[in-house]
């Protein structure tokens, strides 16, 4: 029999399947004797973890020992217990630390960079030697634009406002025949003013010098088909208004000095469209001579223009232009007096153009740039507006505030442009 006192020989034989070998078992630092026997011996199935070690001398030295183990008390049970539970502990911490930390054992991970699950989420990178956790942010990917041209909607918009000029040239021939021969009415401003017939033409020349520029700005705009289609929009609107406004109500003229057409004292068809072509052919100007009809009072329509280019200029300029912006309301005013001073119009015809001007401008915008509001609702009043289908139509594909951006209208330089960033304020 083999003697278990003597002293283990530091090479132990094993058998490894059917191969025999000789495995060199060094103790680790600060390990008890006992813990070593038990790893040489392959004592516990602990001890296999760390290799296929032979069991045939474990086994011949339990044999020996079993009866006077078996003779011992009850301490020395809870003895051996306490030192199994012991070297259990001891064995698992140390397996434990040689388990990695992330394995790719979980049905979420995969070492090759893609989730298990199909998505393009966050991986483990096994293959590095820190255990980095990647969590790619994928760039937002749109099926549509933000900000569609929709060129027919911005063509249809112009059909609009030359529908609703048209009409507001039918209704100054017909206003025409019902202006009636009394003195000008009392007016605070025109009372108190000595008359400057020039104040007109040049009231008209301030207009055409901001419409342009306006027309320029919109041109050179990023999202210029949609600035068209909104000024188109707002422009129709303003001139159906008048027109209804201007017929229901007809006023004395303010200028006893201004030249009007005699009056034919009869309306037939073909008198209304040569009325029309005739104005239209001056763009409704009294600078070129063809506005010589009466009675387009209520309300001004020299400062709905003058009005709009400056909310035009204000809403899609950077605000570091803030000098232009001071430029076009300056514009405005001076305008307004010179109309006034021309006694072109009564005071209230200016001021209703600019109320109601203002709060076209303002209620179309505010309803563009909110999403809510574009949305049926039992909260959403604006949706009884009589143009809230039209504007719903125009609108309901762009997404969110246009921004202030400017490119070349041509495709030659866009090249160029594009190098520079914009800037958005």
């Amino acid at each position: 029999m083999r003697d278990c006192g003597k002293k283990r020989p530091r090479y132990v034989s094993i058998l490894s399947g059917l191969d025999r070998t000789s495995v060199k078992v060094e103790p680790a630092p600060h390990t008890p004797l006992w813990l070593y026997y038990k790893m040489a011996l392959g004592g516990g199935s602990e001890g296999g973890r760390y290799g296929s070690v032979g069991e045939s001398g474990g086994l011949m030295c339990e044999s020996q020992h079993s009866g006077s183990s078996n003779r011992r008390s009850g301490t020395s049970s809870s003895a051996s217990s306490v030192v199994d539970d012991t070297d259990h502990s001891l064995m698992t911490q140390d397996v434990y630390q040689r388990q990695p930390l992330l394995t790719n054992h979980d049905q979420y991970i995969s070492t090759n960079g893609v989730s298990k699950d199909g998505g393009s989420g966050g991986y483990y990178d096994s293959s590095g030697s820190n255990g980095m956790v990647k969590i790619p942010i994928p760039a937002p990917h749109r099926d549509e634009p933000r900000f569609p041209k929709e060129k027919s909607k911005t063509l249809f918009a112009f059909m609009f406002l030359c529908a609703n000029w048209i009409f507001t040239t039918a209704s100054l021939a017909l206003t025409h025949e019902k202006v009636p021969d009394y003195p000008p009415l009392p007016d605070v401003t025109l009372d108190n003013i000595s008359t400057k017939e020039w104040g007109l033409d040049a009231s008209e020349f301030i207009i055409i010098f901001s419409v342009y520029l306006c027309v320029m700005v919109v041109i050179f705009h990023k999202h210029r088909w949609i600035l068209f289609r909104r000024i188109f929009l707002i422009m129709g609107l303003l001139y159906f208004y008048r027109s209804i406004t201007m017929y229901v109500t007809v006023l004395p003229v303010a200028n006893p000095n201004y030249f009007c057409d005699k009056k034919a004292n009869y309306t037939t068809p073909i008198l209304v469209a040569k009325r029309v072509i005739q104005l239209l052919s001056g763009f409704g100007l009294s600078i070129n001579g063809q506005h010589t009809f009466c009675g387009d009072y209520i309300y001004s329509g020299h400062t709905v223009c003058l009005v709009l280019a400056y909310l035009v200029i204000r809403e899609y300029t950077p605000h570091r232009w803030w000098p232009v912006h001071w430029g076009f309301a300056l514009l405005a005013i001076v305008g307004v007096v010179m109309v006034l001073i021309a006694r072109g119009h009564y005071t209230v015809d200016c001021l209703i153009a600019y109320y109601i001007t203002t709060r076209i401008f303002y209620m179309y915008h505010t309803m563009a740039n909110n999403a809510s509001l574009k949305e049926s609702g039992q909260n959403n009043f604006l949706e009884r507006l009589w143009w809230y289908r039209l504007f719903w139509i125009f609108e309901r594909n762009v997404q969110g505030v246009i921004p202030r951006h400017y490119e070349c209208p041509f495709p030659w330089p866009r090249r160029w442009s594009s190098k520079n960033p914009q800037r958005t304020s």
